[in-house]
Formats: structure tokens, C-alpha cells, sequence
């Protein structure tokens, strides 16, 4: 800590890393807050889930997307697909995959407003 000639020199201090941390606080809060409300405004699709002897496949509907916009990301055990519509709406989906299935061989087609998500079976 620096040292400081008087006592208003160190509150003046203190108050403004005071000052950064609230409005750090406040940008997290405001990042936090716009996913929530992208979350509010999006929509979740339909979709099925077939299983086959090497894989699993989700055939997801997702009427009038931009496909340009589609985002599949996975994690562990979990597949989130993102998508925007040409009219500006939002589709999210997030789905476990079973413990057998591999995250990491997800491949991803598209026909027209169809996504189809195959997940190969560990072996």
C-alpha cells in the first residue's frame, strides 16, 4: 500500500477503489442481466432424439432460422445450440447427452430449418 501524507489522502483513496469495485460489480451485473433477458426473448424448438446402434441423433425444428447464425457448442455431457430467426427472435436449446455418448464427435447438418446433431457412441 502506498504511503499516504494524511488521513483525507488515504479515505480519497480508499473511496475510489471502492468506486472501481462498484462499478465492476455493476457491469457484471448488467452482462448478467442481458442473458437473462436474451434467454427471456429466445425460444425453445422441438426436437427428437433417436438412438442408434453407433450413435445418437437429434433432429432439431427450427422454423425460418438464419442458419448463418447457428452456434453448437459442447462440454462434458452437454450440447447448446444457438440460432437466430430472419425476423431478429432467438432459439436456444441445451441438452445432456447420455453417458455413453461422446461430446466430442458431435457433427452437425443442416436441411433447410432441420439441424440434425449426431453424437457417436463411446466405445
Amino acid at each position: 500500500m502506498p504511503v499516504f501524507k494524511d488521513l483525507d489522502e488515504l479515505i480519497r483513496y480508499l473511496i475510489s477503489k471502492q468506486k472501481e469495485e462498484f462499478k465492476q460489480i455493476e457491469q457484471e451485473i448488467k452482462r448478467e442481466f442481458a442473458e437473462v433477458e436474451n434467454f427471456i426473448k429466445s425460444r425453445s424448438p422441438l426436437y427428437s432424439v433417436e438412438e442408434l446402434q453407433d450413435c445418437y441423433k437429434y433432429v432439431i425444428d427450427m422454423p425460418k432460422a438464419d442458419t448463418s447464425s447457428l452456434k453448437v457448442t459442447t462440454s462434458e455431457n452437454t450440447i447448446r445450440v444457438y440460432c437466430k430467426t430472419k425476423s431478429g427472435n432467438t432459439y436456444y436449446l441445451k441438452f445432456t447427452i447420455p453417458p455413453d455418448a461422446d461430446p466430442n464427435s458431435v457433427e452437425v447438418t443442416r436441411h433447410k430449418w432441420l439441424i440434425v446433431i449426431t453424437v457417436k457412441k463411446k466405445h
